[in-house]
C-alpha cells in the first residue's frame, strides 16, 4: 500500500541522480523531469509448489524514488506513459531504456517514469548526495535470516529485493487514478500503461506476468499494464525476494538454436535483443493469440552495451558518477578494435511505437526475421556458445533486422570485448574492428555512394516498420559519420 507520494525539489544545490536535463536537452524539448519518494508498506511474497504466491512477511515499510520526464504543457501529453524499472546490475540506477528511447518520447509527447527496483543501489545515491536520498529505504525487515547458499547477485543483508513487487504493482494502480493524490501524474487524463525493463530488469517484466498481472484482483479495472517492452533480456522470472538467490538470471538454453522460451501475456510484449543475448537463445516464434500477443526482434552487429549507452550518454553526468562512487569504461584495447558503436536506437523506438499501435489500436507489431544460427560442435568464439551466427564475407550476422550498420558496414562486429590479457572477455560491450580506409573505399568509392547505399537500407527498414520515418536522418548521419571516422572519402 502507498501512503505517501512526495515531490522533492530541485534546487542549485540539489538534484536527481542521473537526470536527464543536460544529457538530453529536455528544455529544449519542453520537458521537465521531477523526483518523487513514493513511501508505503509492501508484503513479501515466496511461492508454493503450485507456482502460486504466499506472503511470507507482511506490510514492510518502505520509501523508494521516481524519476519522471514529462511534457511541461499538459496538453503536450500523448496519453502513452512508460514505466522503466531501473536496472541496478552495476550497483547504481540505469535509465537504459530512457537512452533507447528518449528521442521517441519527447518528440511523441510521452511521459517516463524510472523506478528504483532494488536496495542494491542505495549506498550509491547516499553517496552521490546524503542529505537528499537519507529517506529511501529498502530495508530488509528480516536482517537475522541466514542468506543464500552460492552467489549472492540479489543478496545484500542490510537489503531486501523482494520488497518491488507490491511498490510497482501498487504504483500501476495508482496511475490509473487521475484524481488520486498519490499518483504523480494527477490530472492528466486517461493514461496507457507500459512496463519496461532493460538486461536484469526484463527478468522483473516476466515475473510480473507470470504472477502478478494475471491475479484477478489486479485486474478488476482493466489490465495492470497495457503493454511490456521487454530489451536486452531473457524469459526467465525474477526471484521474488533476496532469500532465493542462488545464480543470475537464466540466459536460455544454447542447444536450443530457434529459442528456448516466450512470454504468454494477453497485453502485447515485444522482446528486442541484441547479439550479445542471441548467443544464448532466448526467445522462440511469434504470436498473435488472444492470451499471447507477443513479438521478438533480434539486431546484429550489436552489443548490449555500446559506446553510446555507456559512455557518450554519461559525459554530462561524469561529476554526479564520481560522487556516487562509479565509472563507465570499454574494457578493450585498441590493438584489438574500438568500442561497438552501433546506431541501434531507432531500432528500438520503432519497437515501443509498435508496442503502443499494438495496445492501443489493435495493430499487430511487425514479424521481425531472426539472426541466422547454427549449432556447432566446438566453441567458435570465445563465449564457449554453441550456438554461432552464420556470417556474411565481412564476418557480420546475417539475418535479424537489417540497417545500415549492417548492410553497409564498415567493420566487423564482435557482440563481446577480450581484454588487455588476452584470456578474459567483458561479455555484454562488444567491439569492432574498423576495415581499413583503403577497404572502405574500394568497396563504397565515395561518401555520396555510401550515404545513397545507407538510405536505401534505411528507407528498406522504415518500409518493414523497422524504424520510424522520424529517425531516417539520424540512422543514415550516424552511419555516414561513422564511415567517415574510419577514413571514407
Amino acid at each position: 500500500m502507498i501512503t505517501s507520494m512526495k515531490k522533492i525539489p530541485v534546487t542549485r544545490d540539489s538534484h536527481p541522480f542521473i537526470t536527464a536535463v543536460d544529457s538530453c536537452e529536455l528544455k529544449k524539448y519542453g520537458y521537465i523531469e521531477e523526483e518523487y519518494f513514493q513511501s508505503g508498506t509492501a508484503n513479501i511474497y515466496d511461492e508454493n509448489e503450485d507456482g502460486s504466491l504466499k506472503v511470507t512477511y507482511r506490510n514492510a515499510p518502505y520509501t523508494t524514488r521516481l524519476l519522471v520526464r514529462r511534457p511541461k504543457k499538459a496538453e503536450k501529453f500523448s496519453g502513452n506513459v512508460v514505466i522503466e524499472i531501473l536496472n541496478a546490475s552495476a550497483n547504481f540506477d540505469i535509465d537504459r531504456d530512457w537512452m533507447l528511447l528518449w528521442r521517441k518520447i519527447v518528440r511523441d509527447g510521452d511521459i517516463y517514469i524510472g523506478i528504483t527496483s532494488k536496495g542494491h543501489v542505495v549506498d550509491a545515491l547516499k553517496r552521490f548526495d546524503e542529505k537528499r536520498y537519507a529517506p529511501i529505504n529498502w530495508a530488509n525487515p528480516t536482517p537475522v535470516r541466514e542468506g543464500p547458499a552460492g552467489p549472492t547477485f540479489d543478496f545484500i543483508k542490510e537489503y531486501e529485493m523482494g520488497l518491488f513487487w507490491d511498490m510497482i504493482v501498487d504504483l500501476a494502480k495508482e496511475l490509473r487514478k487521475d484524481r488520486s493524490d498519490l499518483n504523480p501524474l494527477k490530472g492528466l487524463g486517461k493514461n496507457w500503461l507500459f512496463l519496461a525493463g532493460w538486461s536484469q530488469s526484463g527478468s522483473y517484466l516476466a515475473r510480473i506476468v507470470h504472477s502478478f498481472a494475471c491475479l484477478p484482483k489486479n485486474r478488476r479495472n482493466g489490465p495492470l499494464f497495457d503493454g511490456y517492452f521487454n530489451s536486452g533480456s531473457g524469459a526467465t522470472d525474477k526471484a521474488l525476494n533476496s532469500y532465493k538467490a542462488g545464480q543470475r538470471m537464466m540466459m536460455g538454453r544454447p542447444s536450443l538454436p530457434e529459442g528456448a522460451s516466450f512470454i504468454a501475456s494477453p497485453e502485447p510484449f515485444m522482446a528486442v535483443n541484441t547479439e550479445s543475448e542471441n548467443r544464448r537463445v532466448f526467445w522462440h516464434g511469434d504470436f498473435d493469440e488472444p492470451g499471447c500477443k507477443f513479438r521478438t526482434w533480434q539486431i546484429p552487429c550489436s552489443s548490449h552495451d555500446t559506446k553510446y549507452t555507456l559512455i557518450d550518454y554519461y559525459k554530462p553526468q561524469l561529476a554526479d558518477m564520481e560522487k556516487a562512487g562509479t565509472v563507465c569504461f570499454w574494457e578493450g584495447v585498441p590493438e584489438n578494435g574500438v568500442p561497438m558503436d552501433t546506431p541501434y536506437e531507432p531500432i528500438f523506438a520503432a519497437a515501443f511505437k509498435a508496442l503502443i499501435d499494438w495496445a492501443r489500436y489493435g495493430i499487430p507489431a511487425p514479424h521481425a526475421p531472426k539472426i541466422k544460427t547454427a549449432v556447432t560442435y566446438e566453441p567458435t568464439d570465445m563465449t564457449g556458445s554453441l550456438i554461432a551466427n552464420r556470417k556474411d564475407i565481412f564476418g557480420n550476422a546475417l539475418g535479424g533486422i537489417r540497417y545500415p550498420f549492417a548492410d553497409c558496414p564498415t567493420g566487423t562486429c564482435q557482440s563481446y570485448t577480450v581484454h588487455e590479457d588476452g584470456k578474459s572477455l567483458q561479455m555484454m560491450f562488444g567491439t569492432v574492428k574498423p576495415f581499413s580506409p583503403e577497404l572502405i573505399n574500394a568497396i563504397y568509392q565515395n561518401e555520396e555512394n555510401y550515404r545513397r547505399l545507407a538510405a536505401e537500407s534505411t528507407d528498406a527498414a522504415i518500409a518493414r516498420g523497422f524504424i520510424l520515418p522520424e529517425d531516417r536522418e539520424y540512422m543514415i548521419e550516424s552511419c555516414v559519420r561513422i564511415a567517415r571516422e574510419r577514413g571514407l572519402r
